[in-house]
């Protein structure tokens, strides 16, 4: 017989409430993605613009009353990297102890099979074996006032993750502000794209805002050639993070053009950047500006948002290899464009 001691099992301790009747009332629930990743889709404006899973996982959650009538939807939202919900469970004689927790496992089940399966096609992201965390938060609600608030509190979430950032984009800079002046192109791809090689025009931003004040000055508007960029050349405006983004900047750098980066992690001390983007700087050719001080963490949700804002502060859209179910995938949907 083995001497060694063994090791006592680790049992995950339950969320639930002992003292709730969780057949019958009321329910605020969440449910957090595995690893809190952003995989459901991006948050564009004020609006969660969901991508094929998460569409999936929406009307996953609508077709749960055909099967179970005891369970009455009220106001929900998918989010990138969570969920939230208002349920009521109505009493019924065959309805399982802890009923909401058998039915939150019936969501949690269906969905993670879909994303198991979308993850085997290879045409979501990859965040390991499970879509979601091992539990789920609920909440009972006991009263009008604080139903509605609920309600509101869901309305707002997309909104909210909107204004709930690090700062203005332009919080932190290095080089020529001057640069947000002018007419800009950007540039945006995935990750795991390789070089840069044909690129695709999304998009002529016709109503953009300073656009239609340049018309309105008389003042022509840049001419489109082959490469993707005009002749007078307009800076380009990119996080240029992805590899095809950061060869796009080496390219940019070598032609002497004018370039804007978005930098979601904090800017690079300028003894810390390569010797072509710190001329481009002292030159007045470039510009970096970020949310976050140096050396903050790269977030995805930060990430997002400095995205949203060269999407939506250029005058022209060019992208290059885009992930089928991607952030840049979501926004740019939102934005009315196709990347494929």
């Amino acid at each position: 017989m083995d001497e060694r001691e063994e090791k006592p099992i680790k049992f995950r301790k339950s969320l639930r409430n002992e003292n709730i009747n969780y057949r019958n009332g009321w329910f605020f629930v969440t449910s957090q993605v595995a690893h809190n990743k952003s995989i459901l889709g991006a948050i564009v404006g004020e609006e969660c613009v969901l991508n094929s899973l998460g569409k999936k996982v929406r009307e996953y959650w609508l077709s749960l009353p055909v099967k179970y009538p005891e369970l009455k939807l009220d106001e929900f939202v998918v989010m990138p990297n969570h969920f939230h919900a208002i349920v009521k469970i109505e009493y019924r004689p065959t309805n399982r102890e802890h009923h909401l927790g058998f039915l939150m496992s019936r969501f949690k089940g269906g969905t993670g099979y879909i994303y198991g399966k979308m993850r085997r096609e290879g045409v979501i992201e990859d965040i390991g074996e499970h879509l979601w965390q091992f539990d789920y938060w609920d909440d009972l609600i006991t009263s009008e006032s604080e139903l509605a608030g609920i309600r509101k509190y869901i309305r707002d979430n997309p909104a909210n993750w909107s204004r709930d950032r690090y700062g203005a984009c332009t919080s932190y800079s290095f080089g020529n502000l001057a640069l947000l002046n002018e007419s800009a192109v950007a540039f945006v791809a995935s990750a795991g794209g390789g070089r840069v090689g044909r690129i695709k025009r999304a998009k002529a931003r016709q109503t953009d805002m300073r656009a239609e004040a340049r018309r309105t000055e008389g003042t022509r508007q840049p001419d489109i050639v082959a490469d993707g960029f005009s002749r007078r050349c307009p800076p380009i405006i990119s996080t240029f993070t992805s590899a095809q983004e950061r060869d796009m900047l080496r390219r940019a750098l070598a032609k002497g053009r004018s370039v804007i980066q978005v930098v979601p992690q904090g800017i690079l001390l300028e003894s810390e950047m390569s010797p072509e983007l710190s001329a481009a700087c002292r030159e007045g050719r470039a510009l970096l500006i970020s949310p976050q001080p140096r050396g903050s963490r790269l977030n995805k949700k930060v990430a997002t948002w400095c995205n949203e804002y060269v999407l939506r502060h250029a005058d022209e859209i060019w992208v290059g290899d885009i992930s089928p179910n991607g952030m840049l995938s979501s926004m740019l949907s939102r934005l009315g464009l196709s990347a494929f």
